[in-house]
């Protein structure tokens, strides 16, 4: 039997793939990244992690049981610990001013605000949800990109961040645990979460073509 999360990559093939595909993929897989996207890229991404942050404590909040909560407080302490330092240091060493690359695009506020508005006011499952839709689907597209080699040290060190064990162990929670979420909601319920799942992936695709110039113009 399909399981719930499952069937999610099943009704949203087309919106999977058109991120597996993406621009900001491609151009990473056959190492053609220009340095400008990528510097435009981790001052969006990594203004996001404060972001992240906010969602992962609202999920603590919202868990059902101390299990939940146990390995959400330790994605929490990745996040403040490992992820900001490595953002902080790869800024310092390209010599990146975020203000010089204002993340007001549309493509990055609909992301952030969307998936935060969705933490604060959704349920437990509409964040495992989100998380799922963001995690699952970079988690696949770092995995294969990670098989070709990628010049610049930090783009390298990006993608192999996403496609390590350790990142795998937790897309893998949220997929499991999405499913144990599903059993217990009615078929009304479990389609709001795969329009949730769309809008995830949707918002993905937005978000990382914020990061090419052009964008700011469109």
């Amino acid at each position: 039997m399909e399981s719930f999360s499952d069937r999610l990559l099943t009704q949203h093939q087309a919106l999977w793939q058109a991120m597996q595909q993406h621009r900001f993929v491609v151009d990473i897989e056959h190492d053609r990244l220009p340095d400008s996207v990528f510097n435009r890229y981790l001052v969006f991404e990594g203004n996001f992690v404060a972001t992240a942050i906010a969602i992962f404590a609202l999920a603590v909040s919202k868990a059902p049981g101390i299990r939940q909560q146990r390995w959400l407080i330790g994605v929490l302490n990745a996040l403040v610990d490992t992820q900001i330092a490595w953002f902080e240091a790869v800024l310092a060493r390209r010599g990146i001013q975020p203000a010089d690359y204002p993340d007001d695009l549309p493509g990055v506020s609909a992301f952030r605000d969307g998936m935060l508005k969705v933490a604060q006011q959704g349920s437990y499952a509409e964040i495992i949800t989100l998380m799922f839709g963001a995690e699952w689907m970079y988690y696949h597209w770092c995995l294969r990109v990670s098989a070709q080699s990628q010049q610049d040290p930090d783009v390298r060190r990006w993608v192999e961040m996403h496609a390590e064990d350790e990142f795998h162990q937790q897309a893998q929670w949220l997929k499991t645990e999405l499913d144990q979420c599903a059993l217990t909601l009615s078929a009304a319920q479990q389609a709001q979460l795969s329009q949730l799942y769309a809008c995830v992936l949707q918002w993905e695709i937005d978000f990382h073509s914020a990061a090419y110039p052009e964008s700011a113009h469109d």
